[in-house]
């Protein structure tokens, strides 16, 4: 494998290119840079990996082509980097994004290179995953129509009769299953239908054999499965293939890989035959949650670390550092600014001051821009949650807010098409959802029990409850398509929406006429008149826009002042949970403990000037005056 050989003129090019005037790279970033060979590189957060990254992929098309035709392949978890090279590599663009390159989700490298080979090879066609509700349909249809399925179709009508646990025989069908040792059972019920060998089990077993080779789908739940069988089953000459065909392969945010993507990158590529670079901060891997069982990703020896910061003040390393699984000092770029972290102490009789304060905190640091970004964050979201959740400091917040691309009809037609092209019928269902819930915002047309607006989730329910099968019906024509084309989907939506209102309103004209000109604008993405104002708080000093948020949400982004919102969860606060990382207490069993740590130091490390932490008086009490000397402590109670 070729070493580049990177000059300084190389690197002063390139920071000319990817950084603001006069900034330089620090050593610690040049090193990874350098580095030609396979390693793992850990980034603290603010270490500018995706412009380091970009500094290497500028720098490999300054050589293009590559020795023997080969190319690069770039993978994460989201289109990010592909964004990032059209907007910050525009020169560099066309040669990066066409082949021999890849550059795209890890996910849909998984999907394209291995599953979906897999079953092609074993089934000779092309095969969709879909979402279990349209897989019951069509297990259904099946029984009803074949009579190689007449035991399992009488076997299953009569659980189903006599169950009483369904409101449906679809529920009943979707609820089937084949337990390890052959039986065949439904939902939670103990006693089995069917034992192993039995004449129903064989026939359940050969339906879904023949749903996957006859009709080419598969619940999206086993894409999971095949994937695991496929990356055993993978010829050593088709993975030396990859090893050939890409020279150099980056995977970024390496933490964020579950067991069957990191699996699939080992089967793939031999990191002796192609350089393999893996970038990530293992402490920040919050999606793999507390009920993820994917081991944290622990770097390998001789890995390239970059714990150098362009982002916040020395004062924030010093107290996110302490979070971290094996604690290494973090040097920072703009090195002290005499400004502290901020702790906001409160009790429930007043925890409605803490954005008050929040503000009063901007005005004193002179963060006046009311352009700049200012966030609020926490780990609890959801309303039925009891105890301290986002919503408990600002009534107004709701967890459901959509995203912009939802305010236009074409864009969330376009998600449709792109779902079904991928193969993801579940995912296209959800978009159908969200155009509901959209049109009928614009109707008017609210729930008519709790007269609130619809939701993905209440309207799934209602659909589910009063009008299934008129949509169940909807969702399958949808998954039958031959032509999935703008055209087509659209003709669709407009005939299966009307068809719904007119059941909901036989009086309904087309409700395709009433809707606003913007939201069915094919020119404008998203008009400006409709972006979503849902969760901005607009403070009354200076008009500032608060913005909030989970900590999921802002992964990544970089924020100018940043409050940190204590959130509850199984009985406990994060922040309570946090407190042994900084020498009080005791780290307990509960996945949770190491979960709130890292939910912290990704929230905690966004912002650049200014970090502020609400945290309620009871965990104050417990810390036993350990942030004393590192935070500014303002107490709402006095």
């Amino acid at each position: 494998m070729v070493e580049w050989e990177i000059s300084d003129q190389d690197i002063e090019t390139t920071e000319k290119l990817l950084l603001p005037d006069r900034a330089h790279f620090p050593e610690d970033a040049r090193n990874v840079i350098r580095c030609w060979h396979s390693a793992d590189v850990a980034a603290c957060p603010g270490s500018g990996k995706t412009t380091v990254l970009l500094a290497k992929l500028k720098l490999l098309a300054d050589r293009m082509p590559l020795e023997n035709g080969a190319g690069i392949c770039v993978l994460s978890h989201t289109n990010v980097a592909v964004d990032e090279i059209r907007k910050r590599l525009s020169g560099y663009a066309d040669k990066l994004l066409s082949y021999p390159n890849y550059i795209g989700t890890i996910q849909s490298f998984v999907d394209k290179f291995v599953t979906m080979p897999y079953l092609r090879n074993i089934v000779g066609r092309n095969v969709q995953a879909v979402d279990d509700l349209i897989y019951a349909q069509h297990m259904q249809n099946r029984m009803w129509l074949s009579a190689k399925y007449s035991a399992l179709n009488y076997v299953t009508k009569n659980s189903f009769e006599a169950s009483g646990q369904f409101t449906e025989r679809l529920d009943h069908t979707q609820a089937l299953y084949v337990r390890d040792d052959g039986a065949l059972c439904v939902g939670k019920q103990k006693r089995v239908l069917a034992g192993a060998n039995t004449k129903s089990a064989e026939q359940y077993k050969a339906l879904l054999d023949d749903l996957l080779k006859i009709e080419g789908i598969m619940r999206y739940r086993d894409t999971y499965v095949y994937a695991k069988t496929a990356i055993n089953d993978l010829p050593k000459a088709y993975t030396d293939l990859f090893s050939s065909r890409f020279q150099y392969v980056f995977i970024d945010e390496y933490q964020d890989c579950d067991e069957i993507q990191r699996r699939a990158i080992d089967a793939i590529f031999n990191s002796t035959k192609c350089t393999v670079i893996k970038i990530g901060d293992a402490d920040q891997a919050i999606y793999n949650s507390s009920e993820n069982e994917t081991p944290d990703w622990v770097p390998q020896d001789g890995f390239l670390p970059i714990m150098t910061s362009c982002r916040y003040s020395q004062e924030i390393a010093d107290v996110i550092f302490k979070l971290q699984k094996d604690p290494k000092n973090i040097t920072t770029y703009v090195g002290k600014t005499g400004v502290k972290p901020i702790l906001l102490i409160f009790d429930s009789e007043n925890i409605d001051k803490v954005i008050g304060k929040f503000i009063n905190v901007l005005e004193t640091h002179g963060l006046y821009d009311n352009k700049g970004v200012y966030k609020a964050i926490g780990a609890a979201k959801k309303e039925d949650l009891s105890g301290l959740k986002i919503g408990s400091y600002w009534s107004e917040f709701d967890g459901s807010a959509k995203k912009q691309s939802e305010y236009n009809y074409w864009a969330l037609v376009d998600d449709i098409i792109a779902s079904l092209l991928d193969g993801k019928l579940y995912k296209a269902e959800r978009i159908v959802r969200k155009l509901l819930c959209r049109i009928f915002h614009y109707a008017k047309i609210r729930h008519p029990i709790s007269g609130k607006e619809y939701s993905v989730a209440t309207i799934k329910r209602s659909l589910d409850d009063e009008y299934q099968d008129i949509y169940r019906q909807w969702i399958y024509e949808m998954s039958r398509l031959q032509n999935i084309e703008r055209e087509t989907i659209d003709c669709l939506m407009r005939q299966k929406i009307n068809e719904l209102l007119k059941i909901m309103n036989p009086q309904a004209d087309d409700i395709f006429d009433c809707l606003p000109e913007y939201f069915l604008d094919k020119v404008a993405d998203v008009s400006q008149t409709e972006k979503s104002e849902k969760n901005i708080f607009i403070d009354p000093i200076r008009g500032r826009r608060i913005e909030f948020d989970t900590i999921h949400g802002v992964k990544g982004e970089t924020h100018d002042a940043t409050l940190y919102l204590e959130t509850d969860r199984q009985g406990s606060s994060d922040l309570n949970r946090i407190l042994p990382y900084y020498g009080v207490g005791k780290i307990g069993s509960s996945n949770l403990f190491d979960y709130s740590r890292k939910l912290a130091y990704v929230g905690m490390s966004r912002p650049k000037k200014l970090l502020c932490v609400a945290m309620q008086a009871k965990t104050y009490e417990k810390s036993k005056g350990i942030f004393a000397d590192d935070w500014e402590i303002i107490d709402l109670r006095g």
